[in-house]
């Protein structure tokens, strides 16, 4: 990495973002702002680049070029006389726990209980015990799984599941949450009651960005709407604008395509 970096003005800057696998160039050049306390949702084909974009945001992917910014530091990598060197793997760690991710296929511990998979993080972190099992406690409240703290996910459905694995994101209170297609996994009938849950905390003034096929959701919900193609962006704007009135045709013929 050798890239100069400038002055933060958003929760989340992404710039000349680029990432390479097998030869294959998944990111080409990405540059992106994510206001603090939007939503910002993401669509676009299979193999666009989506869910690498968010990977790249906390890290769990390394771009090859360009950079992130989350609150105005650089996730990774440390600005040093006008260059972005490595960090540690602690400081990482560390920049991680304020940037919660929900995974398509939920990732919970399947011999741990939801409190327990919610409290894990929080535990690693410091927190009491006692501090953490009400926190937990708390956040499946949140999610609408009041007294399913001692449920296994085996015991759950796909939607109750993947509650949880919403409220593990919120357990330490980050200021930017990213949602990699957290519907994907679910039966249809189960689709619903996960993007109730998303809607309600669009509501909270967190930062949000999601990866989705789900066109409807995201016109509601949405402040900001980005169409990836290629690796690349090829639209983006207030959800109207992109899903009734773009000029690519590249996105018009994938949002017809979708609804």
């Amino acid at each position: 990495m050798s890239d100069t970096i400038a002055v933060a003005s958003s929760e989340v800057r992404i710039r000349n973002l680029h990432k390479v696998f097998g030869g294959r160039e998944v990111l080409s050049g990405i540059d992106l702002d994510i206001p603090a306390g939007s939503v910002t949702a993401i669509i676009g084909p299979s193999g666009s680049g989506k869910s690498t974009l968010l990977r790249c945001i906390n890290h769990l992917e390394r771009p090859d070029s360009g950079y992130v910014e989350v609150g105005g530091e650089v996730i990774g990598y440390r600005p040093e006389k006008g260059r972005l060197r490595e960090r540690s793997s602690r400081d990482i760690a560390r920049q991680r726990a304020s940037i919660g991710m929900v995974f398509q296929q939920f990732n919970l511990f399947g011999h741990r209980t939801a409190a327990q998979n919610i409290a894990e993080g929080q535990l690693a972190a410091g927190v009491p015990a006692a501090a953490a099992r009400a926190r937990a406690g708390e956040l499946l409240k949140r999610v609408g799984l009041a007294g399913r703290e001692g449920a296994y996910p085996s015991e759950l459905s796909g939607g109750q599941q993947q509650r949880v694995a919403i409220a593990r994101a919120l357990a330490r209170d980050p200021r930017l949450i990213l949602f990699d297609e957290p519907t994907s996994a679910l039966d249809p009938e189960l689709v619903g009651e996960v993007l109730a849950v998303i809607k309600q905390l669009a509501t909270t003034g967190i930062t949000m960005a999601i990866v989705t096929h789900e066109i409807g959701f995201a016109r509601e919900v949405a402040d900001q709407l980005v169409f990836l193609d290629g690796g690349q962006i090829v639209d983006r704007g207030a959800p109207a604008d992109v899903l009734d009135n773009t000029d690519n045709e590249r996105a018009r013929a994938f949002v017809a395509a979708v609804l």
